[in-house]
């Protein structure tokens, strides 16, 4: 069950960008995720290369990812997930759901210092 400690377990895990390209589990995405959501990669070259997700609206900020902000590919028993720095966007493994969540915005050390002070 994927639940918000999961998902800040997975921020945590993947924060990082991998070495290449070549570290993302690309197999799992195409095999489990790919017939039910028409997944195909847009390739110009390394730099320019861009995941589509075809189940998401082509005016959706997700139906296009540049794949050099991709972090991780995790599998679950019902999902794939494509982890990105600020958001995660869920396939189901079985349709064509896709759920997206988006990391929350913590205050900086200027909203901190101003709410310290505004007291």
């Amino acid at each position: 069950m994927i639940n918000q400690q999961v998902i800040d377990a997975i921020y945590k895990k993947y924060s990082k960008l991998p070495k290449s390209l070549d570290c993302l589990d690309m197999p799992l995405l195409f095999d489990v995720a790919g017939p039910h959501h028409n997944v195909s990669v847009d390739m110009d070259d390394d730099m320019n290369a861009e995941l589509v997700i075809g189940s998401i609206d082509k005016n959706s900020p997700f139906h296009r990812l540049p794949m050099h902000r991709i972090h991780a590919i995790v599998p679950f028993e019902n999902w794939v997930a494509i982890v990105m720095h600020s958001s995660i966007i869920f396939l189901n493994k079985k349709d064509n759901t896709v759920s997206v969540n988006l990391k929350p915005m913590r205050d900086g050390l200027v909203d901190k210092l101003r709410r310290k002070l505004s007291f």
